[in-house]
């Protein structure tokens, strides 16, 4: 498939990836994956929750979805009139790391330049609870949003891990009796749990993240209570499942073999995809580097694609009505 290359970074884009080369990847690799050291990392991301100032443009109140405490983002600008859509946002962080605090600048920039509600779910993760679990949490949102919130249509998007829930959801919400989401926006999308089944895959390009890593991480992935459900890759999901699809990725990150395999075949398929490549960028840029003009580039490219897919499912169905 023809993906979009982005060259001619940002002079500061070489900053960043040498800085995080040099610093958050050895890090990282010598970081040990145990209880004790997983079970503080929550602990962080509270501090960081209770003090992170909300993005410009946004209001934010806390409520509980799926079960979940979960932080809702809204735009302080007067709406579009679009009270029927609004966006699930899954945050990465391996399934160990990361949560509502360190994610609430994307999810203030897609607030504002979609116009849309965005609910960012502070879903079960190690040690707690395996990817299952995770999943579950997930679905139950996606649920209670169409079901108990009135929202006809839902967008989904997620950096990372985040990606892997996103993928999941749109894999089972038809068994689950639910509609698919209305678009997907995935930054460095975590498809596949198993590290080793791509060939084409390394972290030698890599500006962070370590395969040897994330090898240590995968037996800890299938910890309950829920068990996981349905495929371990997403690649391998039915792409007939899928709505609408952006992925935006790091030119030679550890994960982009993956999503470059998902879109040839939603492209095979017939559903509309799109897939932006960043050189010299580094693993779910547009939410962890807010300042480059790489970033909010993405934030555009996508938030403008989720807001073309709506307006499209939204004529269709006026036209189903219409027709009715």
């Amino acid at each position: 498939m023809s993906i979009t290359r982005h060259g001619h970074p940002s002079a500061r884009s070489y900053f960043v990836f040498l800085f995080l080369r040099l610093t958050l990847r050895p890090l990282l690799s010598l970081w040990p994956l145990t209880n004790t050291t997983m079970a503080i990392l929550p602990k962080l991301d509270a501090k960081i929750t209770d003090k992170a100032p909300s993005p410009a443009g946004v209001v934010t109140e806390w409520v509980t979805l799926g079960g979940r405490r979960t932080e809702l983002t809204m735009p302080t600008r007067p709406s579009r009139g679009d009270c029927d859509t609004a966006v699930l946002y899954l945050h990465g962080g391996g399934f160990v790391v990361a949560g509502i605090g360190t994610h609430r600048g994307i999810t203030g920039r897609l607030s504002r330049a979609t116009g849309l509600p965005v609910f960012a779910l502070e879903y079960r993760q190690l040690p707690e609870a395996g990817v299952g679990t995770s999943v579950a949490d997930a679905l139950d949102a996606y649920r209670e949003l169409l079901t108990e919130r009135g929202f006809r249509r839902i967008v989904i998007a997620g950096d990372s891990a985040g990606g892997y829930l996103c993928g999941k959801v749109i894999e089972l919400a038809g068994g689950a009796g639910l509609p698919s989401p209305t678009a997907w926006i995935g930054y460095s999308p975590w498809l596949d749990l198993d590290a080793d089944t791509n060939p084409d895959r390394s972290s030698r390009s890599d500006s962070y993240l370590s395969i040897a890593k994330m090898r240590a991480l995968v037996p800890l992935l299938d910890r309950g209570p829920i068990a996981l459900a349905g495929k371990r890759n997403v690649v391998d999901v039915d792409p007939l499942l899928f709505p609408p699809t952006i992925l935006i990725t790091a030119e030679n990150e550890l994960l982009e073999p993956d999503a470059i395999i998902l879109a040839e075949r939603l492209l095979a398929a017939g559903v509309e995809v799109q897939l932006h490549s960043y050189s010299w960028q580094v693993h779910a840029f547009p939410m962890l580097i807010e300042d480059l003009p790489e970033s909010r580039e993405a934030v555009r490219l996508t938030s403008e694609f989720a807001t073309a897919a709506v307006r499209a499912a939204r004529e269709a169905e006026d036209r189903g009505e219409q027709a009715v």
